[in-house]
């Protein structure tokens, strides 16, 4: 790459649309990548042509190609060895087995209907050793984990489901690291939750997880989890996918692997006249993994309510994501900072107040659970809605 201020180029992004939920999101994480990527001077802002359309300034790559391959080149990560991801893999085989003996045991004192004293010495005596087991083997799966994963966070495992503990013990590791990709692998963990904020629902609290952020739209539904899909993607990534990303028309050709934040991928019965099953989930693979990348800029930390994300509120009983549009070239740290003005969670925006910090639009998406109660359940963003 040519040394960064030896020249300034502008590129639009054209592929992308700011009142879509994704594609906002992408736009932000082609900004953070820009940026890993060694464009340093890179900015981002937004211009209304046909839509809202972002705009990447401060570059040194003169054009879309040099562009897509700077940013291809950063998305991929480290090389994962074979002989790692054998280890990874026997590793993960057998921490799922023991889990998976976990649950057969639970499944036979329910059956034997055991109750009081009896079911509570059956737990102690037949569950918890194969628990204790669980753990073991988590370690050792987490262990070679940590090489065999193209990104540092990544390490983390499938989904974002580690105890308070292992949280903490992530954290340090990535303080340790005193590099560029565990600076942004420390960001990334602080945007996917906190460890003064566990999930409900675990009696023990030995047992229970982080609370996910309200991003974490993949659980498990359709054997898809929120990194595993990541790691999926790093797979993927080609410069000339990067480029039909950023711009082109998106077409929806790229099966399964996506985060749900696109509201075109909500496809209830109600919306379509098949079954959602039978159409199968189809997005596009490079927007998906630009959009993960911005969640650099959406920390989460402990409210008096619980789990606080940025740009994140409930109104009126929703769980709201609001995003603004700037018309000036904003540097990653000065989006951050507008992503947390208290102004955008309000449910009367104050449009003086964001005018005068230069913003020219915002948007509002809801989050959106269906079926809205059970277990099993699929989560989307609503069609935004404008506001300024």
């Amino acid at each position: 790459m040519s040394t960064p201020g030896s020249s300034s180029h502008s590129i639009e992004l054209n592929g992308l649309d700011g009142t879509n939920s994704l594609g906002f999101l992408a736009a932000l994480g082609t900004l953070v990548v820009a940026r890993a990527a060694g464009e340093s001077a890179a900015r981002l802002r937004w211009r209304r042509i046909h839509t809202w359309t972002p705009i990447l300034e401060g570059l040194t790559a003169p054009d879309r190609a040099q562009l897509c391959e700077y940013l291809a080149s950063d998305l991929r990560g480290k090389e994962v060895s074979a002989d790692a991801g054998r280890k990874r893999d026997a590793a993960d085989k057998t921490h799922q087995e023991a889990r998976t003996a976990v649950k057969k045991e639970r499944d036979r004192i329910k059956a034997e209907k055991l109750k009081g004293p009896g079911r509570r010495d059956a737990l102690a005596k037949r569950v918890r050793p194969l628990e204790q087991r669980v753990n073991e083997k988590r370690k050792q799966w987490l262990a070679a984990l940590k090489d065999a994963v193209p990104r540092p966070e990544l390490a983390l495992g499938a989904r974002i489901d580690c105890t308070p503990g292992e949280y903490r013990e992530h954290a340090r590791g990535f303080v340790e690291g005193r590099d560029v990709a565990a600076r942004e692998a420390l960001d990334l963990l602080a945007a996917f939750g906190s460890d003064a904020c566990l999930e409900d629902g675990k009696s023990d609290p030995r047992e229970r997880k982080i609370e996910a952020t309200p991003f974490c739209f993949i659980r498990g539904s359709g054997h898809q989890e929120l990194l595993d899909t990541v790691r999926k993607l790093l797979a993927e990534v080609t410069a000339e996918r990067v480029a039909q990303a950023l711009f082109e028309p998106w077409i929806y050709r790229d099966e399964k692997l996506s985060m749900r934040w696109d509201p075109g991928e909500d496809k209830r019965y109600a919306l379509t006249d098949v079954k959602p099953a039978d159409e199968g989930a189809q997005t596009v693979w490079m927007a998906n993994l630009l959009a993960y990348r911005s969640l650099v800029l959406f920390a989460c930390a402990p409210t008096r309510k619980g789990l606080g994300a940025t740009a994140w509120a409930t109104i009126e009983g929703d769980l709201v994501f609001t995003w603004p549009l700037w018309e000036f070239a904003a540097a990653p740290d000065t989006v951050r900072t507008l992503l947390q003005l208290e102004y955008l969670r309000d449910p009367r925006l104050d449009r003086r107040a964001l005018g005068s910090r230069g913003i020219v639009a915002v948007f509002r998406a809801r989050r959106i659970r269906f079926p809205p109660s059970g277990s099993s359940y699929k989560l989307n963003f609503s069609p935004a809605r404008a506001l300024l």
